[in-house]
């Protein structure tokens, strides 16, 4: 980190599962970001100045990271104003402070206990658990910011248990909405994939990214397409759609692909998860 004789502008930086995973291809080891994990898929870390403080930096200071990024929170913690029991956030450093210190949620007259949705870094949602009216905002606002075509953090929320954030079984809790939950986890999931496919961008592999379809029935999938006999690098999707150099295309699930391949097909270690699948490069 700078010196602490020269004057810089430290803030706290929300971060995902998914993006770290990605930012590990693309700033690895001492060039990653130094973060602190909050709950769920969540992490803050810092930036100074706009610049993200890396793990090497953050390895040469003389304090605790965890010590810096409390002092990066804003001294004002009150929330914006409950919308029927909804606390929409867009400024990340109050976001921020609310995930180092949920107890700054206390005012907040919830339905449930407190949940947290890091949908992006411009809105962090706040809703009681037991709140159904809350949660299906939540999915309105979480399917806008996909269309609107900027990065998203998380939808997986997490819940305040004796202080500590925990993952929310959502999905669990309110079965009744699970098609646009299941709806809501693809979309994220297609954007995630989307931003690790441009940082793994190589000549001697295929890079497949999912695609959405809606069936009639209301329900969301995704989908990726596989040139047969190309190296691939597959995502996990709910179909494989098998295009056959011949010209044929045929379908199978995710799970009937993985096991048709057998162990041709090797999981890597890739964060959000991929399948290498083998073959010549691409033409």
């Amino acid at each position: 980190m700078t010196p602490e004789d020269v004057d810089v502008t430290t803030t706290p930086q929300i971060y995902g599962a998914s993006e770290l995973g990605v930012l590990s291809i693309t700033a690895p080891g001492s060039a990653h970001p130094r973060v602190e994990y909050v709950g769920g898929e969540i992490f803050v870390g810092l930036a100074e100045d706009g610049v993200v403080v890396t793990q090497g930096q953050a390895d040469a200071m003389t304090r605790p990271f965890a010590a810096a990024v409390v002092d990066s929170l804003p001294t004002v913690s009150s929330l914006p104003d409950s919308d029927d029991g909804v606390v929409l956030i867009q400024d990340e450093a109050l976001a921020a402070g609310i995930l180092i210190e949920p107890e700054r949620i206390a005012e907040v007259a919830l339905a449930g206990d407190p949940v947290v949705f890091a949908l992006s870094r411009s809105a962090v949602v706040i809703v009681g658990a037991d709140d159904e009216a809350g949660i299906v905002r939540v999915l309105d606002i979480a399917e806008a910011l996909f269309d609107e075509g900027g990065p998203l953090v998380s939808a997986h929320p997490v819940v305040l248990i004796d202080g500590a954030w925990r993952p929310f079984r959502w999905k669990e809790r309110f079965a009744q909405l699970g098609l646009r939950i299941e709806r809501v986890l693809r979309l994220f999931s297609v954007r995630a994939y989307e931003a690790q496919s441009a940082a793994l961008a190589r000549p001697d592999v295929h890079l497949a990214d999912p695609k959405i379809h809606v069936r009639e029935d209301g329900v969301t999938l995704t989908f990726a397409a596989w040139p047969k006999g190309t190296a691939t690098l597959l995502p996990v999707v709910d179909n494989v759609m098998i295009a056959d150099p011949a010209g044929s295309v045929s379908v199978a699930t995710m799970q009937e692909f993985l096991s048709a391949a057998g162990d041709a097909v090797v999981r890597t270690g890739l964060s959000p998860m991929r399948y290498f699948v083998p073959g010549a490069a691409p033409r």
